[in-house]
C-alpha cells in the first residue's frame, strides 16, 4: 500500500590473456579520471561486450554505477564521476550490426547486466559492495528482470522513462502517438489498432520466429495499414522479420506491473511530465502498483518536468546523483533512514496525484 504523502522524493590496447567470463577482459589502461574502453562476457552465452568505464581522479575504491542507455550519457557521467562515483556505461548488443540484438531474448539482455555489474564488483578499484544501476527506457526491462532475479541482492536501481503497461499496449501507444503526428484522423487510429494487434497476436501465438515472419509478411502484403514511419524499425519488406525476432517477441509479452512486483531492492522510477506515449493517470497507477506490491522497503515514483526518455536533463540527472548519494556509499551499506525527498519532484497533471514515496525506509 502506498504509506507515505505523494511527495513520490585513447584507442584500446587488448591484453594478451583475458579473464573467466563475466570478469574483467583487456581493459584498456588509462590515467584515472580519464575514460578506459573496456570489454567483459555474458557469463550466461559468453557474448563478448563492450563499454566505457570512467574513474574519478580521487583515490579509490570507489563505488560504481552502470549506466544503461543509448542516449547521450555525458551529463549523468560526468555528475556521477564528480560526485566520486566509477561509471561503467555498456555498449548495448547490435549497435554495429542489429542482428545480434534482434537474436536476444529479454534473458540474455539481463544476463548482460549482470555481466556489466560483475565486471565493476571485480575491478581493483572499485567497492565490490557499493553499487548501483541506471536505466533508461528500452532498457529498463533488461535492467527490471535483472534486478528482480536477483531479489534483495541486487544494487540500488534508477528507471528513467519504464514501461507501465504490457507490451502489446505500449507498442499500440507507439504507433498512434507516431500515426497521430503524422495527422492520421480517427478512423485511421482505429484501422491502426486493429493491425497492431494482429501483429502481437501472431508474434504471441507463434514459437518459431521463422512461422511469425511467414505469417507477419502475409498479414502486411494483405493490408491496407501500415505502421508509421519509426527509428526503432524499418519500413520495407524487412519490418516483420523485426517483429518475428526473439527480442520483439519478449518485448511485447513483457508485462511491467509484474516484474516491478518482484524487486526487492531500493528503485527509483522517473518519468517526464513531456514524455511521449504517457497517459499519465494511468502509468502512475500502474507504476505504484507494481511498487506496492514488491517486496522493497523503498520504491519512489517521481514525475520531473520535462522529458526522461532518450534525454538526461539537469532536472534528471540532480534527481538520481541526489537519490544514488543517499543509497551508494564506500561503506557499501544502504543509507534508508538518511533517504529525504527526491529534488524536483513535481503534481503532475493527475488529480489527487503527485510524485510520492512507496513503502517508505524505515
Amino acid at each position: 500500500m502506498l504509506t507515505a504523502p505523494r511527495a513520490l522524493g585513447l584507442a584500446c590496447s587488448w591484453a594478451a590473456t583475458c579473464a573467466p567470463l563475466a570478469a574483467p577482459l583487456c581493459a584498456q589502461v588509462a590515467p584515472a579520471g580519464r575514460a578506459e574502453q573496456v570489454s567483459y562476457r555474458n557469463g550466461s552465452d559468453a557474448a563478448l561486450l563492450t563499454g566505457t568505464l570512467t574513474l574519478p581522479s580521487t583515490r579509490g575504491p570507489h563505488p560504481g554505477v552502470v549506466v544503461l542507455s543509448v542516449a547521450d550519457t555525458e551529463p549523468l557521467v560526468d555528475r556521477l564521476v564528480a560526485d566520486g562515483y566509477a561509471v561503467l556505461t555498456p555498449v548495448r548488443r547490435g549497435f554495429v550490426s542489429v542482428e545480434p540484438l534482434l537474436r536476444a531474448t529479454f534473458r540474455d539482455l539481463a544476463g548482460d547486466v549482470a555481466a556489466a555489474l560483475a565486471y565493476l564488483a571485480a575491478h581493483p578499484g572499485i567497492d565490490p559492495e557499493a553499487l548501483g544501476l541506471v536505466a533508461q527506457a528500452d532498457d529498463t526491462p533488461p535492467a527490471i528482470l535483472h534486478a528482480a532475479a536477483s531479489e534483495g541482492r541486487a544494487p540500488p536501481l534508477v528507471l528513467l522513462a519504464p514501461p507501465a503497461f504490457g507490451g502489446v499496449e505500449t507498442f499500440r501507444l507507439e504507433q498512434r502517438w507516431q500515426a497521430q503526428r503524422a495527422g492520421v484522423g480517427p478512423v485511421g487510429l482505429e484501422a491502426l489498432d486493429r493491425y497492431v494487434e494482429r501483429i502481437a497476436d501472431i508474434v504471441l501465438s507463434e514459437s518459431a520466429p521463422y512461422s511469425r515472419e511467414y505469417r507477419l509478411k502475409g498479414l502486411r502484403a494483405g493490408s491496407s495499414v501500415q505502421l508509421p514511419r519509426s527509428a526503432a524499425f524499418p519500413s520495407d519488406e524487412r519490418q516483420m522479420h523485426f517483429f518475428a525476432s526473439p527480442l520483439w517477441r519478449d518485448r511485447l509479452a513483457f508485462e511491467p506491473e509484474g516484474e516491478l512486483a518482484r524487486l526487492g531492492a531500493p528503485v527509483l522510477a522517473l518519468i517526464g511530465t513531456e514524455d511521449p506515449n504517457t497517459p499519465m493517470d494511468a502509468y502512475m497507477a500502474a507504476i505504484e502498483r507494481g511498487l506496492s506490491a514488491a517486496g522493497t522497503p523503498d520504491g519512489v515514483l517521481c514525475v520531473l518536468p520535462g522529458r526522461t526518455r532518450h534525454t538526461f536533463t539537469d532536472a534528471a540527472v540532480t534527481a538520481v546523483a541526489a537519490w544514488l548519494g543517499e543509497r551508494v556509499d564506500a561503506s557499501g551499506r544502504y543509507g534508508g533512514a538518511r533517504a529525504g525527498p527526491v529534488p524536483g519532484c513535481v503534481e503532475p497533471d493527475r488529480p489527487g496525484a503527485g510524485a510520492g514515496r512507496v513503502g517508505p525506509p524505515s
